[in-house]
Formats: structure tokens, sequence, C-alpha cells
């Protein structure tokens, strides 16, 4: 849908997102059915498009499957975006940095009253 569901507290500093994952424990929520990713997370067990080999080119198979996953992600990668419209979140955060939790809380509030109304 392209709305957002979930966001995990801030980690400190410049933290991969694969290492931000692993730290909020969220993978353990979905033993039995991996979530849907982009190639960062390729080897944590989760659902990821396809890498072109080196030197290789993807077969047909592989590209239509590269296709569906994407279109599985693009209301994720759709989420995002919108959050990154919020002036607060895209222009570098000022504020205190302990105050940044309360911050993203209360976006995400304002994203979700926004869109019950869409």
């Amino acid at each position: 849908t392209g709305r957002l569901a979930w966001v995990s507290d801030p980690t400190p500093g410049a933290t991969h997102d694969t290492k931000a994952l692993r730290l909020t424990g969220l993978l353990e929520h979905f033993p039995n059915t991996p979530p849907v990713a982009d190639k960062g997370y390729t080897g944590l067990g989760m659902i990821t498009p396809e890498r072109k080999p080196v030197h290789g080119e993807l077969t047909e198979n592989q590209k239509q499957y590269n296709r569906t996953i994407n279109k599985l992600r693009a209301p994720v990668e759709r989420a995002i975006a919108n959050l990154k419209t919020w002036r607060i979140l895209h222009t570098g955060y000022r504020r205190p940095i302990h105050t940044f939790p309360q911050t993203i809380t209360t976006v995400i509030a304002l994203e979700f009253y926004k869109n019950s109304f869409a």
C-alpha cells in the first residue's frame, strides 16, 4: 500500500542498514516468512533480487524474478520516500539527538493521521 507500518529507533552514528536491522531484532518476528528486501540485505535470509554475476548477465528468468521482487518492494520504497518529504528528516537533524525518537514518533503519528483520510 505504500503506507508506513513500523520504524525502529535511530541507531547511533553512521550505521549500515543491515547492522541496524540486526540491532532491532526485527527478523526474529519473521521466523517462517522471510521479508522482501533490496540487494543490500543479501545473505540475511531475506527475499532479495538476484545480483548480476561478475562478467555475466542475468538470465531472463532471473530478470523476471527481479521485476517481481521489485514490484513487491515498490510500496515500501514509496513509504520511505514519503517520510523523507518531511523537512526535519531530509535536511539533517539539527536538534539534540536524544530528541530524535520523539521527533520521528511525531512524524509517524502525523503520517498515520494523514493517511487515515487518504
